[in-house]
């Protein structure tokens, strides 16, 4: 884990060394930097920015601190902000070599300025954004399902990543917005905490305000096992939700069923969900955190299967290398073709929280209510 972290952080500060040095020549070149004074600021704040993330990564998985966390928010908001800003200056230098070689004189300097400004806005908007939980619903056709469903709420959301950047008031205003819809049954898909240790009993207690008729049903994802307190973790989350590892529970005639987060092959998470003594004339509903092997519990026949973990890449362009990897199943709903001859469903959330920077652009935080007919 040690050497794992080292390398990453050796390689992180590698690339961004090498970005920071770009956008700050290309600060100098445009003529936003004209001062000594400026670019001793900027030069500093740009090197200590990703060593101020770094550090505070460091304490945050081991201490829970106030102060930490709002050092730690600013070096994580910094990092999309360089990504665009790095952006920007290849666009400026791409303006400067077209117009020079056409012969247009251009405002590069106002340009430039214009840049930095968009991408401040930009920042800021992504900030907000990730702060306002949209509410989102499918309306399912599922025969399996809609005699025991029908004319129910079912309401999904994964990924409120408690902890260093998201407490209390965001769980707050998710439980809010949850009773809101009136729901008859609550699914979280994984990644409740962030990892790192923070107040469990004060960051959680919202959820034991949940009003729904068969209750909170939990499944953990990833960042769940980057915490270093599950024997103080689990027991309070147990306390207020139903939370399923590798298990089945009846509700409304119904199984639900919760996989925990492994890195494995289709074949494998089929033979886990034998394991747990699934059956497919069953109506079934699935938990399962990492879309990535969606395919093997529809063939199976499981009813539906709902997870998050994706964030829909969260922030561009990281939307688009994230669209690469899990294609159809990145982000919505999915029918396929079961062993069963009939149709199962699959809905894939882009989550309500942020992991590592508190932003989103391009993409929207969301809880989904589910319909089935």
């Amino acid at each position: 884990m040690k050497i794992g972290f080292i390398l990453f952080a050796a390689v992180f500060m590698g690339l961004i060394a090498g970005v920071s040095l770009f956008v700050f020549k290309a600060g100098i070149s445009y003529g936003i930097l004209r001062t000594p004074l400026s670019r001793q600021i900027v030069g500093w704040t740009i090197t200590a920015l990703p060593l101020l993330l770094i550090v505070t990564m460091l304490i945050g998985s081991t201490l829970n601190s106030g102060v930490n966390a709002f050092f730690y928010t600013i070096a994580a908001t910094w990092l999309p902000m360089l990504l665009y800003l790095f952006f920007a200056a290849l666009l400026l230098a791409l303006i400067t070599i077209v117009s020079t070689a056409s012969g247009v004189v251009l405002p590069m300097h106002s340009i430039a300025i214009g840049a930095v400004v968009l991408v401040c806005g930009c920042t800021a908007y992504g900030i907000v954004n990730a702060t306002q939980p949209r509410i989102v619903t499918y309306e399912i056709s599922s025969p399996a399902l809609a005699s025991a469903w029908s004319g129910k709420n079912i309401v999904l959301f994964s990924d409120s990543h408690l902890g260093v950047v998201r407490s209390r008031a965001f769980m707050q205003k998710v439980v809010t917005k949850v009773n809101e819809q009136k729901p008859d049954l609550v699914l979280i898909a994984g990644d409740i905490i962030d990892g790192p240790v923070f107040n469990y009993k004060n960051g959680l207690e919202p959820l034991a305000q949940i009003k729904s008729t068969f209750g909170t049903i939990y499944t953990p994802g990833n960042h769940e096992a980057f915490n270093r307190e599950p024997d103080i973790f689990y027991p309070i989350v147990k306390n207020i939700t139903t939370t399923l590892v590798d298990a089945t529970a009846t509700v409304n005639n119904t199984a639900i069923i919760g996989l925990d987060y492994h890195p494995e092959t289709d074949t494998e998470t089929k033979a886990r969900l034998e394991k747990i003594g699934f059956n497919p004339e069953q109506p079934s509903i699935a938990l399962l955190h990492d879309p990535a092997n969606t395919i093997s519990l529809l063939d199976a026949g499981v009813s539906l299967v709902v997870s998050g973990h994706t964030h829909c890449g969260q922030f561009f362009p990281i939307n688009l290398i994230v669209r690469g990897m899990y294609k159809e199943f990145t982000y919505g709903l999915n029918v396929r073709d079961n062993a069963l001859g009939t149709k199962s469903f699959a809905i894939t959330t882009c989550g309500v929280g942020t992991a590592m920077s508190p932003l989103r652009l391009g993409t929207n935080p969301e809880i989904v209510v589910i319909h089935i007919n």
